[in-house]
């Protein structure tokens, strides 16, 4: 279980880290207008977390979104710990964190759907 949920934070940090390098590089050599740049910034962690938490579900046997659940939480800490640090705590950045968790379970609990479907085949 343990193991699981370190192997997704491992893919979600990775996947944040590649694709922020890839923005900076876009970024760098004004490949993408300023506005896209904003919105592939809140997009990143999202689409990450989705990714992870599917991986997590396909590796879990039962109750997807509580696996979900555990791994969004991770990180809902770990941004909050980086938001208080930064002292830029507000509204929208609850918001973020929640729909952060909210994909989280969401993916974890297709991910769990998606591998009894295989299971089954």
């Amino acid at each position: 279980m343990i193991k699981n949920i370190i192997t997704s934070l491992l893919y979600f940090f990775l996947i944040i880290i590649i694709s922020t390098i890839f923005l900076t590089i876009f970024n760098y050599f004004n490949i993408l207008n300023d506005k896209l740049i904003a919105i592939l910034k809140l997009l990143i962690p999202i689409i990450s977390i989705l990714i992870s938490s599917f991986i997590l579900g396909k590796k879990t046997n039962k109750k997807g979104y509580i696996e979900g659940l555990k791994l969004g939480l991770i990180v809902i800490s770990i941004f909050t710990a980086i938001t208080l640090l930064l002292k830029e705590l507000s509204i929208k950045s609850i918001i973020y964190h929640i729909i952060i968790l909210l994909t989280s379970i969401l993916g974890s609990m297709l991910g769990i759907n998606n591998n009894k479907i295989t299971s089954t085949k």
